[in-house]
């Protein structure tokens, strides 16, 4: 007789559970109908980041009962800390604005100078990522110098952005870690910038380019010859690179410790293109969006349109961007360090 009164309990707990998450789940569609979602991208227009968040935006709202209108909202600056210091201090706090956030924005706290950022990662509420992408560096064609390897042993000029953005950190810690000879010119906006520069033989090359990036955004820049890819850049090498040839960034390092940097620096890219929202949004509403969220990214029609766009479908849940970026946050801090001066120093 117990064990059934338990039983009965048991059910008509999981039965008011079950009815608690269904009315949470429609108080959210209730709350998102009729409103505008910002999608905040912490880049300028064309390039990935900004890519991605589009193609989001428009399939997104399928998966909302309510079918919010998504605003696409562009906030470049600082390698991405303007828009998480706005998402963090300014933005609406019920839901209504999304991060597409820049990774080196997240951990600059240990891999920049965290004197420089009010905001704190780890208590954003993650949503997805996009995309855990690949890296690589271009050069022309007809520069001096033919391959990364020789990169090691002839210098050539490159191109990159500020402290914060791959296209400077990578060039730097490729000639502090794996001692390539570059000598680099800052003070290029983003990758169409250097891209041109690339085309008007201003520079010999860049690092940084991710490589869903450079095929759907440059693609005649290699498809045509005016440059070849030297390098990748990843924890798990890029299958199309790596049946071209590629070789890997961390075949030229040596130095365990080194290596154990750029192994830290490319867990950031493996939660490449990431989603949140602030910390205050109700638990029912983040749980709507990671449903919808989710939802697209095994949606045949959205990854139709990426795979159209030459953009790579390789997203990851919010719950296993939280986990990467603490890996990262939480690393030895003799790794941290090492990581750290490989992408600041000079």
């Amino acid at each position: 007789m117990l064990k059934a009164t338990l039983s009965l309990v048991a059910a008509a707990s999981l039965f008011a559970m079950a009815a608690g998450e269904r009315a949470s789940a429609q108080d959210a569609a209730t709350f998102y109908k009729g409103r505008n979602l910002d999608i905040i991208v912490a880049s300028g227009p064309g390039g990935g980041y900004d890519a991605y968040a589009r193609v989001i935006a428009r399939h997104m709202p399928k998966f909302m009962p309510g079918g919010p209108n998504m605003v696409i909202r562009n906030m470049p600056g600082a390698g991405g800390k303007n828009a998480a210091a706005y998402l963090a201090d300014v933005a609406p706090r019920d839901g209504t604005a999304m991060l597409a956030a820049q990774p080196g924005a997240l951990v600059e706290q240990i891999l920049g100078d965290p004197k420089t950022i009010t905001y704190k990662p780890l208590e954003f509420q993650y949503i997805g990522s996009a995309e855990s992408f690949t890296t690589v560096c271009v050069m022309r064609s007809d520069s001096e110098v033919k391959s990364y390897a020789e990169l090691h042993e002839k210098e050539a000029v490159f191109g990159g952005d500020q402290i914060g953005a791959t296209t400077h950190d990578h060039t730097v810690m490729f000639t502090k870690l794996s001692n390539a000879k570059i000598k680099m010119v800052t003070g290029y906006k983003g990758t169409t910038d250097l891209v041109l520069a690339v085309e008007r033989k201003e520079i010999d090359g860049f690092c940084g380019y991710a490589w869903s990036s450079l095929f759907a955004r440059s693609p005649d820049l290699v498809n045509k010859g005016m440059a070849r890819i030297i390098n990748q850049f990843s924890m798990t090498p890029h299958p199309a690179a790596t049946k071209a040839g590629v070789p890997s960034a961390f075949d030229f390092v040596k130095d365990p410790l080194n290596k154990k940097a750029m192994e830290l620096i490319a867990t950031v890219q493996e939660f490449g293109r990431p989603y949140m929202v602030h910390s205050a949004v109700p638990k029912a509403r983040v749980e709507f969006l990671r449903a919808a969220y989710d939802a697209t990214m095994k949606d045949p029609e959205y990854i139709a349109e990426i795979q159209r766009l030459g953009l790579d479908a390789s997203p990851l849940t919010g719950e296993q961007v939280l986990e990467k970026l603490r890996r990262v946050l939480e690393a030895p801090k003799e790794v941290q360090d090492k990581a750290r001066w490989s992408i600041t120093s000079p």
